[in-house]
């Protein structure tokens, strides 16, 4: 998947009443719609399927899978800026980010439908072209999305809008897991995919009647395509806690690709669980669900603490915990393995959930809040290139030479070395006082 202006792109300024309860969920509805599908088919469609055409004993399985994520991931690193560019410039009278939302969904909803007829055969190279064209529809919608946040929350709220966007990014995973458990059939997808689509009509509906975007005004400038490119270049001296916050969450999402992907074939090859498509989807639905009360600590910690303090003391947990999969990996123990797996989780939701609010009070400027939150996607999408593909190749090359447990052992002591860079390099952003910022939902009546 996942979440500060001097000034605003629409006709007037006026202050804007505090959001409802009700509001705050319907803005945030599309995120739980959109991680209902990102959750389940990068790390457990994908590899599945995959599986299923080339055999699940294939050699180069893990290689494919990781090369097949990411491809999509590079048409998503490129897509999300440039959507949320563009719907910086839109001038549509009911909401600049509006046209992108209702044309990404429906892109999507045909996307899914594509990646669902390849139901156990089928060329890869095919198969591939249809993720990429789900990748492209994801953030033709996401891009804007983001920047959509900023447009409509005031600034004095954007840090429950935050609160509510990772509560939504849990019960999103959660909801999905749930369904591919009741759902899912390797060979008869359409029912899942079915329910994929209600939810996101649905959540599309609720975010557009909950998000009341300003009327934009006319760009004041002619579009030049130079100009264009170059607004995507930030200065490192102006903005170098922004460049910070990204690569940092570049280094905590390689980790965390390098991981979830490849879980499924973990949980197969190494602790020897034969069907492990159901156990890895309750692993993942168990876990989000304690990310919940742990998203709410992470909040009352980074009052206290600090919103940079609570970002290294996750990173810390993550890499503990791609730790104890190494060990693991020595010693299978299917027990071990889910009690890792749901620490690894909780750490990740509360993570999410200090991560967005530590965007918003990085992001340059509002007016352009489109293309800056896209670039901010880039150090989430991004490893899913890196990540998926080095370590699947990594996986294939070393289990050929010394066996499936030595593969993981050294692909996850890297994934850890991942979770060790955040950690040590997130205290280089200096935001003073506006560190210590709630995420508001912990206060919320």
């Amino acid at each position: 998947m996942p979440v500060s202006s001097p000034t605003r792109n629409v006709a007037s300024e006026t202050p804007a009443p505090r959001l409802s309860t009700l509001s705050q969920i319907q803005i945030a509805s599309l995120w739980f719609a959109l991680f209902t599908q990102w959750m389940t088919v990068v790390p457990v469609l994908v590899p599945a399927q995959v599986a299923e055409m080339l055999g699940s004993d294939a050699a180069l399985k893990e290689g494919v899978a990781g090369s097949v994520i990411a491809s999509g991931a590079f048409i998503a690193m490129v897509m999300a800026p440039l959507a949320g560019a563009l719907s910086d410039r839109s001038s549509a009278k009911r909401g600049r980010r509006r046209p992108y939302l209702i044309t990404g969904v429906f892109g999507i909803s045909v996307a899914l439908v594509w990646l669902g007829s390849f139901n156990g055969a089928g060329s890869v190279w095919l198969y591939t072209l249809a993720f990429l064209h789900l990748q492209f529809w994801w953030n033709w919608a996401a891009g804007p999305y983001a920047g959509l946040v900023p447009d409509v929350v005031p600034k004095h709220e954007a840090n429950r809008a935050s609160a509510w966007l990772n509560v939504m990014s849990v019960l999103g995973t959660i909801i999905g897991n749930v369904l591919l458990v009741a759902l899912y059939s390797a060979r008869h997808l359409y029912p899942t995919i079915a329910v994929f689509i209600a939810i996101m009509l649905l959540c599309l509906w609720l975010t557009l009647r909950g998000a009341r975007e300003p009327t934009p005004s006319p760009p004041r400038e002619r579009f030049e395509l130079v100009a264009f490119i170059r607004s995507f270049y930030l200065d490192p001296r102006l903005h170098r806690n922004f460049y910070w916050v990204l690569v940092t969450r570049l280094f905590s999402n390689m980790g965390i690709w390098s991981i979830f992907t490849f879980m499924l074939y973990y949980l197969q090859d190494v602790i020897g669980i034969r069907h492990p498509t159901n156990i890895l989807n309750g692993m993942l639905g168990a876990g989000v669900v304690l990310a919940i009360p742990a998203s709410l600590l992470g909040a009352r910690l980074a009052d206290h603490l600090g919103v940079v303090t609570v970002v290294r003391l996750t990173s810390w947990i993550l890499a503990a915990a791609a730790i104890g999969f190494v060990l693991l990996a020595l010693h299978p123990n299917l027990l071990l393995v889910l009690a890792v797996g749901l620490v690894f989780c909780a750490a990740y939701g509360t993570y999410q959930a200090v991560d967005w609010a530590l965007a918003l009070q990085v992001l340059p400027d509002d007016a352009s809040s489109g293309k800056d939150m896209g670039i901010w996607q880039v150090s989430m999408v991004l490893p899913q290139i890196l990540g998926p593909a080095a370590t699947g190749w990594m996986l294939s090359w070393v289990k050929a030479y010394a066996g499936a447990g030595p593969a993981y052992v050294v692909a996850f002591v890297v994934a850890a070395g991942w979770f060790v860079l955040a950690a040590l390099l997130v205290s280089r952003i200096r935001i003073g006082s506006r560190q210590h910022v709630s995420t508001g939902l912990a206060k919320e009546s």
